[in-house]
């Protein structure tokens, strides 16, 4: 099953998931240490946030999955 975020998905995903990376010259904006691997969005999809790259920043794959984690546990209550 296809999430409803990633039917919003732009078609130009990975040029701009590229381009933040580079921009955040691969430092993570949750523990600012280098090694960033992925791309979060600051405000989520889910609580209306957009896939401009103003709101997009590089973080490590743990940094990403704590913070989707606790997105979540506040969405729920």
């Amino acid at each position: 099953m296809t999430s409803k975020r990633n039917l919003s998905r732009p078609t130009d995903w990975s040029r701009r998931r590229t381009a933040v990376l580079r921009r955040d010259r691969g430092v993570c904006y949750l523990c600012g240490r280098v090694g960033a691997d992925e791309v979060d969005h600051v405000v989520a999809v889910a609580d209306g946030g957009s896939w401009d790259q103003a709101n997009l920043r590089s973080a490590h794959r743990a940094c990403h999955g704590a913070k989707s984690r606790r997105d979540r546990v506040r969405r729920s209550r």
